[in-house]
């Protein structure tokens, strides 16, 4: 016993153990809609649609937004032809809030300058997190720096070299800090309001001006920003209020616009009796909140960055265009007070681009609790019935080997692999069906593979007709034991393999096959050669 204690795979065991132990019961498990309920989305989109592949990709699209790995325990359904049902296992009031708002944005992602489009979302082929090429957060001054680098198809890489060719102009040259260049700005939209006209209060539109020449450095916003330059690339017409009511030339320029713009942007602050005259002009009026600290514009359009160009984008060491080497490797940054705050902002804008945009806009959301869908008291019954299952399996065992000291290695080894790949599990996912499911799979498989390394050693015992293995045949058979038990780990792995790497939206599907396959890698890599050596350590004394 105490050779074994000291035997560095036993010692692995017990370390996982013991962080099992550490998660289960100091962490908690994180429970599924099944065991602890969630909250249901009732999202209402502008206009009905009616074809299924186009259902089918609204569907993944807020699959991806609310659980982009599948492991948060969500599903997705549509109710008559314009409403989409959502579940997620959270009630966390601040996520709510978080997953609601990213709900709401239609995410069509537009780069512009001078009011052209650089290139859309549908443009970025990937996402890399790789903090060799930007991907991370970083300290500048009192804020966070957040960048998301991202490539370019090659034709819209060649469309952005063309359109930033030589966007510096030379200000300065000295010996020691060499050329100083002044570079024009990219604008980056998310969900540019292209159906709607801006109607905002002069003194609104006065105090922004003010903020963007002054700059905000906690949304990445420099000194000397031009208003002007983000209403050109906002493209959307707007109109300032000079008073508390509309003027005569105010209503006739806004008739002009409804018949081109069914909608009117303005501050939630602007009189009611504006709000009637927009409405009987045939507008529909959308609110938007006066934020604290940044200018309203930034949520008003969907402005999400402005970034400027540096010399080496704009490759001015190069003489003609033909001869510009294509961009397509570019970043996305801003800033956020905190680092918590910036990370949520770069994970926001990265869902976004991984999901992709939705074919309507999304015209309302309501969400509501729901209870846990099994009751509280179905946990109860998965571990009644798991303790029943181990009971079957240990009965089995017996029967098959007539030995208490085999039998009670197989047994508590299962019992650790289960809570080892229960904790592991929970770190990474919600605890469903599909995650009891996946562990059920991996530790049937898991026995099995015990069976198959007592097979193999007790055979060497008898085929070698002493009372002992032979050291030489004790190794060749676990060696044998274990090709066995790696092929079929192999094997399985491969099978749940592709419903991880092109299943995300499938929900319970992924969580399950990562929860199986964790349990695997539990019992090839911890379990299993721990329990090698007790078998070894068994049969020797036998």
């Amino acid at each position: 016993m105490s050779s074994l204690l000291k035997n560095w795979r036993i010692i692995v065991m017990l370390a996982f153990l013991l962080i099992a132990i550490f998660v289960v019961f100091g962490r908690g498990l994180q429970f599924g809609i099944d065991f602890k309920g969630g909250t249901m989305f009732q999202i209402e989109l502008a206009k009905p649609i009616q074809d299924i592949g186009e259902r089918s990709r609204v569907i993944q699209t807020v699959q991806q937004r609310l659980d982009w790995t599948g492991l948060r325990d969500t599903t997705v359904s549509f109710f008559g032809d314009s409403f989409v049902i959502a579940q997620i296992a959270e009630t966390d009031p601040g996520t709510i809030e978080r997953i609601e708002a990213l709900l709401k944005k239609q995410g069509v992602f537009e780069a512009t300058i001078d009011g052209n489009v650089i290139f859309p979302g549908e443009d970025i082929v990937e996402l890399p997190k790789d903090p060799a090429q930007g991907y991370g957060l970083y300290k500048e001054g009192d804020s966070i720096r957040w960048s998301l680098p991202f490539v370019l198809k090659s034709t819209a890489a060649q469309r952005f070299t063309r359109l930033t060719f030589h966007r510096c102009e030379l200000v300065s040259f000295s010996p020691d800090a060499g050329r100083q260049y002044e570079c024009d700005k990219t604008y980056f939209f998310i969900d540019r309001p292209k159906d709607a006209v801006l109607v905002m209060p002069i003194d609104l539109y006065d105090a922004d001006e003010r903020m963007f020449l002054d700059g905000v450095q906690a949304e990445g916003i420099s000194e000397g920003t031009k208003i002007e330059e983000i209403m050109l690339n906002s493209q959307v017409p707007y109109l300032l209020a000079k008073d508390k009511n509309f003027s005569q030339s105010d209503l006739a320029e806004l008739q002009s616009l409804a018949a081109g713009k069914k909608a009117a942007l303005v501050p939630e602050s602007l009189p009611e009796n504006m709000l009637q005259q927009l409405a009987s002009l045939g507008f529909e009026v959308r609110k938007v909140a006066l934020p604290s600290g940044k200018p309203f514009l930034l949520d008003a359009l969907g402005l999400r960055s402005i970034i400027g160009l540096s010399e080496s984008v704009a490759q001015m060491d190069v003489a003609v265009v033909e001869d510009a080497k294509p961009m397509d490797k570019l970043q996305i940054f801003g800033y956020a007070g905190t680092a918590q705050q910036a990370e949520q902002r770069r994970a926001d804008l990265e869902i976004l681009l991984q999901s992709g945009s939705l074919s309507v806009s999304v015209k309302s959301i309501s969400k509501e609790t729901i209870s846990p869908l099994l009751g509280e008291n179905f946990l109860q019954s998965v571990a009644i019935m798991g303790l029943l299952a181990v009971i079957t399996v240990a009965m089995v065992i017996f029967v098959r080997y007539r030995a208490v000291k085999l039998l009670l290695p197989i047994t508590i080894i299962s019992i650790i692999e289960v809570f080892i790949t229960v904790a592991l599990s929970s770190l990474i996912s919600k605890f469903d069906l599909g995650a009891v499911a996946g562990i059920i799979a991996a530790v049937g498989t898991g026995v099995d593979d015990q069976i198959v390394i007592t097979d193999e050693l007790i055979r060497g015992r008898k085929g070698s007709g002493q009372d002992s293995v032979e050291a030489g045949s004790q190794i060749t058979r676990m060696k044998r034991a274990f090709f066995i038990v790696v092929a079929a780990a192999s094997t399985m792995i491969a099978a749940m393999a592709p419903i991880i790497l092109i299943g995300f939206g499938l929900g319970k599907l992924v969580g399950f096959a990562i929860t199986t396959i964790i349990g695997i890698l539990v019992g090839v890599l911890i379990t299993r050669p721990a329990f090698g050596e007790i078998i070894k350590e068994i049969l020797g004394k036998n």
